[in-house]
């Protein structure tokens, strides 16, 4: 007799939960089902792809296109789990030549959200529309529609609000789409893609033959000319093309490096490392700008190895890594000889034009004293107009991808900074000299203190940059505003950080699409480096670095943040004046002895010490 043990626990799962499963894999958020279903208009021959988003995509993921489209009996077939045109046998697998090809994608996005497809075929007379609500399949209906498919998801993930509360702000989640629309037009030149977010056109790519046309349309004319073509390189199936950008303009982020496999966008550490070792290594943390395009024969590389398909697996990967390296060597050795091919210019601006300008000029400042003075920073004498060289390279106007400095447009030299005299070095000190061109000596009532200007100026701005929560700071307005051009992800952080930033002493304001303007800096911080700092600001937010909201007081570790990258860029004085000026500063903290991270700025070595060292008992 059967009991409830010895019941079975094993089932079968229904179909809507097995594509509710399936659609955890395939469908991260509102860019997953982007990539999915534009993906699809491209192996369908699309020669126009046109996307809208609504609130973010979780309202609305319309993608259009003038592609092969579907009979009716494949526009049904294709909301059924693994239904697919592209595969039928295991020879197929072993050789994908298309971006889709498991037929997950389709009925995982219906089993979350409301779906519907209106396709037809040039040939057939009416088209066919197709409803979806959950994974619940609607009977097919005849449709009049251009030949071409468009697809809907409405209300995604309204039957899983769990995945929904994941999801980001709107914006966050349109940047994303945004950036995964951008990969693909990067990818297919010849295709024309239009992106519409809430009614309003982000950008209308026209269809061209040359990559760098597409890449000044979506990223700038001014990145665009600068790069150098790489020179085409085969290996054993493998063939190696694109652009690179010289190391003197290299980034401190990958935001303008892609990789791109057959036309599908990838993320490969040994690429990347190729690509390091063909510009002879390159110093940590810098990123040239990298447009790569691979074609390998798809019998050589397994596509099939991650969920979203941003990883690939090579079946001869010394070949590929090789022929990479190579490409990136010779490119570089030419353009060292002066004989790399010319960089056409890429043709005249679009028909619809971006609402970010290309122009972005170097500031010149106008020092604008505002409100009570904060206590005056010290500032070394400055023995050239430039600060000292930097071990990495830099851009040479960091501000935006897009820049370009006009010689007449060069920045008002700021005044010197007034000598400190001995008069102004706290009682008790005398300046030893320097030690190991780092530090600064001083002899003290108790003994020899070791002072290390960095982390002095350090402690000092920071303690600076918080009075600024309880009074006006200083600023300089800038005569010609600076215009940073940043990611569209990181649009919705740089929103939040306005408040904190203009506590500090910044006047910004939103430019065009995604450029910030600034309009004026705090008076204690360089001209030359603001750019940066703000840039490295938002990027160091926008990845979790900077909790701003969680805070006891949101202001502190930006200021942290702000001391610490300008204190370690300015170079060191260690004479005589400066060092007696900038311990006078120091002391007059409220907490002189560390930074703010912990670290000390100064360390005593007392008499009684030195007497135990040299008389011991």
């Amino acid at each position: 007799m059967d009991t409830e043990q010895d019941a079975p626990r094993i089932h079968r799962m229904d179909d809507v939960l097995a594509s509710q499963v399936a659609a955890g894999e395939v469908v991260e958020r509102p860019a997953s089902v982007v990539k999915e279903l534009v993906e699809n208009s491209i192996d369908a021959g699309a020669a126009c792809v046109r996307i809208e988003i609504r609130r973010g995509g979780i309202s609305l993921i319309k993608v259009s296109d003038d592609g092969c489209g579907m009979g009716r009996q494949d526009a049904t077939l294709c909301l059924e789990r693994h239904a697919t045109s592209k595969l039928r046998c295991y020879d197929d697998l072993c050789a994908v030549s298309q971006l889709g090809f498991r037929g997950e994608a389709l009925p995982s996005i219906a089993s979350v959200s409301h779906m519907r497809i209106t396709t037809r075929r040039a040939q057939d007379v009416e088209g066919t529309t197709v409803s979806c609500e959950g994974g619940n399949l609607a009977p097919p209906m005849s449709a009049g529609c251009a030949p071409g498919t468009v697809i809907e998801v409405s209300n995604l993930f309204f039957n899983t609000p769990v995945r929904r509360r994941f999801l980001k702000g709107d914006d966050t989640e349109a940047a994303h789409a945004e950036h995964q629309t951008l990969l693909h037009a990067l990818a297919f030149p010849a295709v024309r893609f239009v992106l519409l977010r809430d009614g309003r056109t982000v950008f209308d790519t026209p269809a061209t033959g040359d990559h760098r046309s597409r890449i000044a349309d979506l990223l700038g004319r001014d990145l665009a000319t600068t790069l150098m073509r790489i020179r085409p390189t085969n290996g054993p199936g493998v063939h190696v093309s694109g652009f690179l950008a010289p190391l003197a303009g290299a980034k401190r982020t990958r935001r303008l490096q892609f990789i791109f496999l057959n036309g599908r966008p990838i993320e490969d550490k040994l690429i990347s490392r190729a690509v390091r070792d063909g510009y002879g290594g390159i110093p940590a943390g810098v990123h040239p700008a990298l447009f790569l395009y691979l074609d390998v024969d798809p019998g050589l590389v397994d596509v099939n190895v991650h969920p979203a398909k941003r990883e690939v697996r090579f079946r001869r990967a010394g070949d590929v890594v090789s022929t990479v390296l190579d490409a990136v060597s010779a490119t570089l050795a030419a353009h060292a000889r002066g004989t790399e091919e010319e960089a056409p210019a890429p043709p005249a601006a679009t028909p619809t034009p971006e609402p970010v300008p290309n122009l972005v000029l170097r500031p010149v400042l106008q020092p604008v004293q505002r409100s009570l003075p904060l206590a005056p920073a010290p500032q070394a004498p400055e023995p050239t107009p430039e600060p000292a060289a930097s071990p990495l390279p830099r851009d040479p106007a960091p501000s935006s991808a897009r820049s370009k400095t006009p010689e007449s447009s060069a920045p008002t030299p700021r005044p010197a900074p007034p000598t400190p005299t001995v008069e102004e070095a706290p009682p008790g000190f005398t300046f030893l000299g320097p030690v190991a061109d780092e530090f600064a000596l001083f002899e003290g009532r108790d003994g020899l203190v070791f002072m290390c200007p960095r982390a002095a100026r350090e402690r000092i701005l920071f303690e600076q940059l918080m009075r600024c929560r309880k009074q006006s700071v200083p600023v300089q307005q800038l005569l010609l505003p600076v215009l940073l051009e940043l990611d569209p992800r990181e649009l919705p952080t740089a929103r939040e950080m306005l408040p904190t930033l203009e506590h500090a002493g910044f006047r910004l304001s939103f430019f065009g699409r995604s450029t910030l303007r600034v309009e004026s800096l705090p008076a204690l911080l360089s001209s030359a480096d603001a750019a940066e700092l703000l840039t490295d600001l938002i990027r160091a937010a926008a990845r979790g670095e900077l909790r701003l909201n969680r805070s006891v007081h949101p202001f502190e570790p930006f200021a942290r943040r702000l001391a610490q990258r300008t204190a370690a860029r300015e170079a060191a004085d260690l004479s005589p004046a400066a060092s007696l000026s900038l311990l006078s500063a120091l002391l007059r903290c409220e907490i002189p002895y560390c930074t703010p991270s912990g670290n000390p700025t100064l360390v005593p070595f007392p008499t009684t010490e030195l007497r135990r060292k040299f008389h011991p008992r």
